[in-house]
């Protein structure tokens, strides 16, 4: 394989290891009243320190999203009874058929997400659990970051080598 050919090998394994496609992951997904809920979040894997959670709200009959509601967020930790509370909103949200809340879990572990939504006069409640990891070390939270420039030189320099490489005869 020519040099060229591992550089974009290389640069395509990389790549992959990066790419997420709406950038979080379903928590879950409850049918309650005439919704259909899905909560997504953000890091993945989803752990302490800031997060983002989204929501999509959608009719049960045709699965059509629902923008209209007012949506409300309670999350409460198993082991200490800690509670955080949001109001996501479309207009905080990347993608506008979700509503979206950043907000800030200070503790891993087991965690009771409650969403109350109201529509049309009528509240839906939904209930859940979901696991918190413990948040990154800082230092270890940026080893991409850090190693990428290392990685770039060290590719280089094999790169110099190969091309001043004199041919054998």
């Amino acid at each position: 394989m020519r040099p060229p050919n591992i550089l974009l090998l290389v640069v395509i394994i990389f790549a992959q290891a990066t790419a997420f496609g709406d950038g979080g992951t379903v928590l879950w997904r409850k049918e309650a009243g005439s919704l259909v809920i899905t909560a997504f979040a953000s890091p993945v894997p989803l752990s302490s320190g800031p997060v983002d959670i989204s929501l999509l709200l959608q009719n049960r009959s045709g699965l059509e999203p629902v923008l209209d509601a007012n949506v409300w967020l309670l999350l409460r930790a198993d082991a200490s009874g800690e509670e955080v509370r949001a109001h996501p909103t479309r207009e905080q949200a990347q993608n506008k058929l979700l509503y979206a809340a950043p907000l800030t879990l200070p503790e891993s572990g087991k965690w009771e997400l409650e969403v109350t939504i109201l529509r049309n006069g009528e509240q839906t409640d939904a209930t859940g659990t979901i696991g918190v990891a413990p948040g990154p070390e800082k230092g270890t939270s940026y080893w991409s970051y850090i190693a990428f420039p290392q990685l770039m030189i060290a590719i280089y320099v094999v790169r110099e080598r190969l091309i001043r490489r004199k041919p054998r005869k």
